[in-house]
């Protein structure tokens, strides 16, 4: 897979450029870019229809897992190859360059390394995983790695999950765009038949229903994680309760 490196900080895009819904990446998953006013983007894969306003999460783990098994112990750290096999499907040169590969053990510990580079492989096959970083670990011959990417998203669905970002406009299910992540968000879907009231300059939780969308923080669920600032996003008007639409909003930081 070929995608296009933005180089330098921050990348320049004029404001609607990264409107973007792509059937095969064409940058890196997780790179940032700024328009012109300031707003920060991330580059990310769809695990599900998108639609402007919608806000996202990362997708949970056994959505995303591919399990691969080390062909071959490595008899020290401090190399950037794994030797692997195991892996069900066929890809392409590169298909997993800029995911992320990380040891399965029973406790769930292990090391994240970014994958540089891997050769074409049929079902099944072995492959060295050629990695951005140094292993700091040993892995046993037989141990289960997964490669993944926390830059696949999905529409928030439950009232404790982190929103890590907006949809600034279409993305079909597997394809690839960007989503807001910084700035001055114009558009944000907000409100339910239930939903809390959203106050201005306070902070806004995702709703379990509709998908995608927010409250205000007094919400049920308000002191499971979405202490006052754990939200990224801001609101920017008053909303009464129990009313559906878009407001704007303003990330508090980067995510």
């Amino acid at each position: 897979m070929s995608t296009e490196k933005i180089t330098g900080f921050p990348a320049l895009f004029p404001e609607g450029g990264l409107q973007r819904n792509d059937a095969t990446a064409r940058f890196q998953l997780g790179q940032i870019a700024m328009d012109v006013f300031g707003n920060f983007y991330r580059y990310i894969k769809a695990n599900e229809a998108l639609a402007v306003g919608q806000c996202v999460t990362a997708v949970a783990k056994a959505a995303w897992d591919t399990s691969i098994v080390v062909d071959g112990a490595l008899a020290a750290a401090g190399v950037y190859t794994i030797h692997v096999d195991g892996i069900v499907t066929a890809r392409a040169a590169g298909y997993y360059a800029g995911y992320y590969i990380s040891q399965a053990t029973a406790a769930g510990l292990g090391v994240g390394y970014r994958i540089k580079e891997h050769a074409a492989f049929v079902a099944s096959s072995e492959v060295d995983v050629i990695l951005d970083d140094i292993t700091l670990e040993t892995f046993a011959d037989d141990a289960v790695l997964y490669i993944h990417n926390p830059y696949i998203m999905e529409k928030t669905d439950a009232t404790t999950e982190l929103i890590m970002g907006v949809a600034i406009g279409t993305i079909t299910s597997g394809y690839f765009g960007w989503i807001q992540v910084g700035g001055h968000c114009r558009r944000v879907a907000a409100g339910h038949s239930t939903s809390a009231a959203i106050v201005l300059n306070e902070p806004l939780a995702p709703l379990a229903s509709p998908e995608g969308a927010v409250q205000g923080q007094e919400g049920a669920d308000e002191d499971d994680i979405f202490e006052a600032s754990n939200s990224p996003l801001i609101a920017l008007q008053a909303v009464a309760a129990n009313t559906t639409g878009y407001i704007e909003a303003k990330f508090c930081r980067i995510v």
